[in-house]
């Protein structure tokens, strides 16, 4: 018996790929695996609307599989919604249709029409950032690969936002070094000048950049990479490690603090939300709180 009380599938009718079409294949061979369920496909409307379609579906179904065909950040929207819906028996899966599919590719290894029908759930960490301003007001934010500051994941956004070939790779990231500059925070009392901190549940971002050896994406703590500021031709040496070999992560935490000293952006799953001057930061793994189909 399958554990889905509905199925859902998420795209973006206005998105560059094949987000429809492929929608749309999957629900046919769903409906063909699976007779006996609910299937639909759900286009959204405007940016954010697949969090909120999330919500929705989690809320009205006792266990519904929310399928979002989309890239990173169409299913991080995804995920936030069923977050948002307090449902912890909603199961989410990707269906890779975007530019950037860095949890695909690190999580998927057969055909997911195949694995939906096996319907074996499994979990996995996510990584929840708590971003209070200095005038009290909180954001919650889930991301299912990585949470970044500085230039390895402005690289990675630049990346995932275009068909790439080398020599367009060279380009975007030589662009992406011209317009970065490094960022301060505050830790433990002390002020650190950095190029990138990022905290990773994946070992991959952008097609060719390796964080870490391995991925362990369900072992209740996340890879955190700190790169303090450098003169620019060793940053172009750290990230041309990171697209050859990989980054030394400088330990593994399950929990990172710190204050942002200017106004600045934040990426989740290259989804970016802005953190005040004087904002206070709370990053914490979720030992195994994403239901997925991987």
């Amino acid at each position: 018996m399958v554990p889905y009380s509905q199925i859902s599938i998420i795209y973006n009718p206005k998105s560059t790929g094949d987000s429809q079409a492929m929608a749309k294949e999957l629900e046919a061979k769903l409906k063909k695996a699976l007779p006996e369920l609910s299937i639909e496909i759900v286009p959204t409307e405007y940016a954010g609307h697949a969090r909120e379609l999330a919500c929705e579906i989690a809320k009205a179904h006792k266990t519904p599989l929310i399928v979002s065909a989309s890239g990173d950040g169409g299913y991080n929207e995804v995920i936030n919604g069923a977050m948002d819906s307090q449902n912890d028996s909603v199961i989410c899966a990707v269906l890779p249709a975007g530019n950037a599919n860095d949890h695909s590719r690190t999580m998927q290894g057969k055909p997911l029409h195949q694995q939906i029908a096996k319907a074996k759930p499994i979990k996995l960490d996510l990584i929840k950032v708590t971003a209070t301003e200095k005038s009290g007001k909180t954001t919650v934010r889930y991301a299912h690969s990585y949470v970044g500051l500085g230039l390895t994941p402005a690289i990675a956004v630049e990346l995932n936002r275009h068909s790439l070939n080398p020599i367009r790779e060279v380009l975007l990231v030589i662009k992406t070094f011209r317009q970065y500059h490094p960022f301060e925070i505050k830790r433990n009392d002390r002020t650190l000048k950095l190029d990138n901190l990022v905290f990773a549940n994946t070992n991959q971002m952008a097609k060719f950049l390796t964080l870490s050896p391995q991925n362990t994406p369900d072992d209740g703590m996340f890879e955190v990479i700190v790169l303090p500021s450098v003169h620019r031709w060793a940053l172009v040496m750290q990230v041309a490690q990171a697209a050859i070999k990989h980054l030394d992560p400088a330990r593994k935490l399950h929990r990172y603090q710190f204050t942002a000293v200017k106004a600045m952006p934040i990426q989740l799953d290259g989804e970016v939300i802005e953190l005040g001057a004087d904002c206070h930061v709370l990053v914490e793994s979720m030992h195994k709180m994403l239901n997925t189909i991987v």
